[in-house]
């Protein structure tokens, strides 16, 4: 305006451009009316404070998706999830990419979700991918609804169903497992994989990243907190067994003087986990085996071990440091102990003899 006189009782007068700027204090006004009715606690405030309340929602409508899943991905960094930091930028990219660059949280609609799906599927992707994909992107949005960035009235997931996820057969019979276990391997490296995984079984599954942080000096039993819950799994968590004489047979070979397990030059997670990877197919050929075996056979191996020994699901779960539903009314009144565990390890076990 090219003075005061042009603005009068709220309104922009003898200007050229009036309608428009109007139109447009109009807007503005009713997006303060809108945050405004939607504090309860107004009376109680400053002007200052308020001022920072209406910026701050105005910012928040402007949110870009591949902000807050930055935001949401920095959490693992700190918490040392590498693998799953790598799955959800592989995820958030492609979606950043299908939508032509990034975008506001508020812009997304199930339509963009369903569009974006269906391009996955036109590369021949499987299922677990897709899975995976969708599941992941899911989460970073219910992150951004759960710290009150972005509020669908219609969740852009609303209308898309997610792959089935197929059962994988991983498991080993008992008789696999001893091929496994006495087979002849030719050289160092295919010994230590085999070595690794069979020492993961004789832990109740236990997962890599826990196996090569523990310290086993002097130690009988093992107690530790699984790396993957420890940060979601609510009420107890610990697990607590005695080591059997199969697994302490193999920590012996690889104990460093300060109590880790040191497998030879593969010494970071990434490069022992690199070596089973490359390693399991040339194991299982040589072992006789003719089945599709991973790293995660391992722990599922052990767990349908017990099952069809008929053990309590409950004492396997425990065993395994799967999250047991302590809502069950039993829970109440009983607990799973390191005997209880001991005497699954044993029996299971005894199978292999």
């Amino acid at each position: 305006m090219d003075s005061t006189s042009q603005f009068k009782s709220g309104r922009v007068i003898r200007h050229e451009n009036a309608m428009n700027i109007n139109a447009s204090l109009r807007k503005t006004i009713d997006e303060y009316e809108e945050i405004l009715s939607s504090i309860s606690y107004l009376s109680a405030i400053s002007c200052t404070e308020l001022i920072h309340i209406i910026t701050y929602e105005q910012r928040k409508k402007g949110i870009t998706f591949q902000t807050v899943a930055n935001e949401y991905m920095d959490f693992m960094k700190n918490e040392e999830r590498n693998k799953s930091y790598k799955l959800y930028s592989i995820a958030c990219k492609r979606l950043v990419e299908y939508m032509k660059g990034d975008f506001s949280l508020i812009q997304l609609t199930p339509l963009h979700i369903q569009g974006f799906a269906d391009v996955l599927y036109k590369e021949n992707l499987a299922s677990t991918t897709i899975r995976i994909y969708m599941t992941l992107i899911k989460v970073v949005l219910n992150y951004a609804s759960k710290m009150n960035y972005i509020t669908y009235s219609i969740h852009p997931f609303v209308l898309f169903k997610m792959p089935i996820s197929n059962i994988r057969e991983l498991d080993l019979s008992i008789e696999e497992l001893k091929k496994i276990r006495d087979a002849k391997l030719p050289n160092k490296q295919l010994n230590i994989a085999r070595d690794v995984f069979m020492l993961t079984y004789y832990l109740g599954g236990i997962n890599l990243r826990d196996l090569l942080v523990y310290n086993f000096k002097n130690k009988d039993s093992m107690r530790y907190i699984r790396h993957k819950t420890r940060n979601s799994k609510k009420g107890e968590s610990e697990i607590v067994f005695s080591l059997q004489p199969e697994a302490q047979n193999i920590i012996q070979q690889y104990i460093s003087k300060r109590g880790e397990l040191i497998f030879g030059k593969y010494t970071t997670y990434e490069q022992l986990y690199s070596l089973i990877f490359r390693s399991i197919d040339k194991i299982t050929q040589l072992s006789g085996v003719n089945k599709k075996v991973t790293y995660y056979s391992a722990r599922k191996s052990f767990a349908q071990h017990g099952y069809n020994l008929g053990i309590q699901i409950e004492k396997i779960e425990y065993c395994i440091g799967h999250s047991m539903k302590n809502n069950r009314p039993i829970f109440n009144y009983v607990k799973i102990m390191q005997e209880h565990a001991d005497k699954v390890f044993r029996e299971i076990f005894n199978q292999l003899l």
